[in-house]
């Protein structure tokens, strides 16, 4: 199955290209307000004291809550795609909003073989594909339960484990047409650069993308079986056309699909 990742174009032929990889992002910075607002959780048995030793008091209780649900969002690293259910590549929702107003371009990829390089990758880390669910009543955070058998770290782990399911794949209503699936990297604070290999399968060019970029394109992908799209709207939808380099000039052809 598909699943597709809308982006700038200088963030295309900068980084995703010149690298081969894609870059995650903290759970902290994705735009959905429930997400990059801070956290208070609610819970039983949770040393602050022992979490923050030169900072907790009795003043900074409250404080060293957020602070201890900061630490839980770093656990979450998160690369976002659309198409969960529906065609990814022809959502207008999107290209206006993360490929810079239709300028940029959106991603295909095989989601079985990104699942594949991304554990061949990182064997050590907990990897997730799932589709976003989106709900018109709030998930709420599950309480944590500090088990004091376990070291500070395999609590953290734990609670995050079970806070990623209840939290990490739901959405409010208002999101649902992003149609998204997220890929989660569990248990890891820093940005991962996911390697994409083979499961790049083609490149979207958005309607107000600039045609003199498209020889970097066609230079960065030159040797590889990544297919060329261009979108045109027509009679209130996106159709594509695919693009293919005859003898020095391109060639279009509609794609049905």
């Amino acid at each position: 199955m598909a699943i597709y990742h809308y982006t700038k174009l200088t963030t295309l032929i900068e980084y995703i290209l010149p690298t081969k990889t894609l870059k995650s992002n903290s759970f902290s910075n994705m735009n959905d307000p429930r997400e990059s607002t801070p956290w208070s959780m609610g819970s039983i048995n949770l040393p602050l004291e022992k979490l923050f030793p030169e900072y907790y008091s009795d003043k900074t209780h409250i404080d060293c809550q957020y602070k201890f649900g900061q630490m839980i969002k770093e656990r979450f690293q998160i690369i976002c795609f659309s198409g969960a259910h529906q065609k990814g590549w022809n959502n207008e929702m999107m290209w206006s909003h993360y490929a810079d107003n239709q300028k940029g371009v959106c991603l295909e990829f095989d989601e079985n073989v990104l699942m594949v390089e991304a554990k061949e990758k990182f064997p050590d880390v907990d990897i997730l594909l799932k589709e976003v669910n989106y709900a018109t009543k709030k998930k709420e955070k599950p309480w944590i339960h500090w088990n004091n058998m376990f070291s500070i770290e395999e609590n953290i782990n734990n609670y995050s484990s079970i806070l990623c399911h209840d939290i990490v794949f739901h959405k409010s209503h208002f999101w649902d047409k992003e149609d998204e699936t997220r890929l989660l990297f569990l248990n890891y604070t820093e940005n991962l650069f996911l390697p994409y290999g083979q499961s790049l399968k083609a490149i979207h060019i958005g309607l107000g993308f600039p045609r003199d970029y498209l020889p970097a394109i066609e230079k960065l992908i030159e040797g590889t079986s990544i297919k060329l799209y261009k979108l045109i709207y027509e009679r209130d939808k996106y159709i594509r056309w695919h693009l293919t380099r005859k003898e020095g000039s391109w060639f279009t052809s509609i794609d049905e699909n």
